[in-house]
């Protein structure tokens, strides 16, 4: 893994919603922003704004895309690429301390 990789990692994890979203992802298969914002009690707004951090970060990513309404509703789960799994680890360690 470049550094490069490892720096974007720890942006997308320093704010403690992006840590929040991450963890609530854990304990289930999929997510959309709104099911979060419901989870988490945050507005959907925040919700939104955090998930596209971490998907660009490569933490998560678009499972799945459902017609709602005349718009399309993105499900999200963790991603299952090595970007990913330094997210898993670096969460195990911050829930670990």
């Amino acid at each position: 893994m470049k550094d490069k990789d490892a720096a974007d990692i720890a942006k997308a994890l320093s704010h403690p919603l992006r840590l929040e979203i991450l963890r609530e992802m854990r304990k289930r298969k999929d997510a959309s922003p709104n099911d979060l914002s419901q989870y988490l009690n945050e507005p959907l707004g925040n919700i939104c704004y955090h998930v596209t951090t971490l998907r660009e970060a490569g933490a998560v990513e678009v499972v799945e895309e459902v017609p709602r309404r005349g718009a399309v509703e993105h499900r999200y789960a963790l991603a299952s690429t090595p970007r990913a799994a330094l997210v898993g680890q670096m969460l195990d360690l911050l829930d670990a301390s």
